[in-house]
């Protein structure tokens, strides 16, 4: 059995009727969007972060052929408590967040109660992915020192200036006072593809060396699901 064998296109398998994954919408083959996939006594729900509005949960979504994802192992999903825990922690993020669109990814989480905590004293920005990373980083570790990946390892360096320009405007008009300085230290591009490959580990944080070493082999299988 080859690693990515545990990667699944949404609705295509028999699975089990409660879990918790980690997702991403595929749309002409390419990762487009991160979320992650609740199931709850055979009932879906989409917890993610659209970017042109607040994070929410979406249930029963029409997701057929769109999604490929990844069941988590951090937790029982014999359990349906556990599975439910999970769905109102997330329910919880949601309601209570302010995150503004931005390429920034400093590690942050979230507390019991939903409430965002800035790890690095920036206000709570992100994209698709950061929302979930920040979300799952506060599911599986109890320390704020724990990091899902080695965030120092990814860089700018992909941003696109057009979306660049577009979260710095949205970070402004929110925050006319915001320390730019900070806030460029931890501007970074973590693509949907590398957020999906992040789930084929369980040990951590994973270094964009790991990524690269299972992305090729993440793309074919998406290739193979979406032919």
């Amino acid at each position: 059995m080859h690693i990515t064998d545990e990667l699944l296109k949404y609705n295509e398998q028999d699975l089990p009727k409660s879990f918790v994954s980690l997702a991403v919408k595929i749309e002409e083959k390419v990762a487009t969007h991160a979320a992650l996939l609740i199931r709850l006594n055979n009932i879906d729900y989409l917890h993610h972060f659209p970017g042109n509005e607040k994070p929410k949960i979406e249930i029963d979504f029409n997701g057929d052929g769109w999604y490929i994802y990844k069941i988590l192992k951090f937790l029982n999903i014999e359990d349906d408590n556990d599975v439910a825990s999970i769905l109102s922690h997330c329910k919880r993020i949601c309601e209570k967040s302010e995150i503004t669109y931005s390429y920034i990814a400093d590690g942050s989480s979230h507390t019991d109660k939903g409430e965002f905590i800035s790890k690095m004293g920036l206000p709570e920005f992100g994209t698709c992915v950061g929302f979930c990373l920040n979300t799952l980083t506060s599911l599986m570790f109890d320390s704020e020192d724990k990091s899902i990946l080695e965030l120092s390892e990814w860089d700018d360096s992909e941003i696109e200036e057009w979306v660049d320009n577009y979260g710095k405007a949205q970070a402004q008009k929110k925050y006319p006072n915001l320390d730019w300085v900070l806030y460029n230290s931890f501007k970074k591009r973590i693509t949907p593809i590398d957020y999906l490959c992040s789930s084929l580990f369980e040990t951590y944080p994973i270094n964009k060396k790991q990524i690269e070493t299972v992305k090729p082999k993440v793309l074919e299988k998406i290739l193979i699901l979406f032919q």
